[in-house]
């Protein structure tokens, strides 16, 4: 095969990711300014239905678990010379969704930490990553950032928002740890499953 049409494929495989149909679909991912500093994360996913021979039915898709990754570009350069980036995560679980529901996640920084590190609304990269049954979903470019152009980038950027993430554990914060005054415009929220309350 042409050393030529190797990256090629690569690159074609990355651009197609989210040609296949999949049970939930990310629709759109927003990211608002709210008061006192506060900023919000905005996921919008749909249920396509569920093609499991496995399904007890097929309309209903089960245990989904939607996972943000964040990384935003801070002041000044690593030792290496680098640039130096904060990464933020965070991970909810929704219980169930039936086909044509379309549902809304939402997840904060607080206005302190923003204020601190004069973080921008937007992140410089994001990725929204899905899981049914602790399986991971084929990766859909609609929740993706634009500066994650090929799966290299991609790889790199989730090992290390997983390998240096650690310091910033918990920071983001899904909407039912968010404080009421600083939720801003939700709507069409899932079930959720809060295993905190359950321990």
């Amino acid at each position: 095969m042409s050393k030529f049409l190797i990256p090629f494929l690569a690159f074609f495989a990355f651009t197609s990711l989210s040609s296949a149909r999949e049970a939930i679909a990310i629709d759109r991912v927003d990211f608002n300014s709210l008061r006192d500093n506060w900023t919000q994360r905005e996921v919008e996913r749909s249920c396509e239905g569920n093609a499991s021979p496995e399904a007890r039915d097929s309309r209903f898709v089960e245990n989904v678990k939607v996972k943000v990754y964040l990384a935003y570009k801070l002041k000044g350069k690593a030792a290496s010379g680098a640039p130096n980036f904060d990464y933020y995560t965070a991970e909810v679980e929704i219980i169930i969704m039936e086909q044509g529901d379309d549902n809304n996640l939402y997840f904060y920084l607080p206005g302190m930490i923003v204020e601190r590190d004069q973080l921008p609304v937007d992140p410089d990269f994001y990725y929204v990553e899905i899981s049914i049954n602790d399986e991971e979903q084929a990766r859909q470019k609609s929740g993706m950032s634009s500066s994650i152009t090929n799966q290299t980038i991609l790889d790199s950027f989730l090992s290390k928002a997983n390998s240096e993430g650690a310091d910033n554990d918990h920071i983001l914060m899904p909407v039912y740890y968010a404080p009421a005054g600083n939720l801003g415009r939700i709507s069409d929220l899932p079930v959720f499953l809060r295993r905190d309350v359950r321990q």
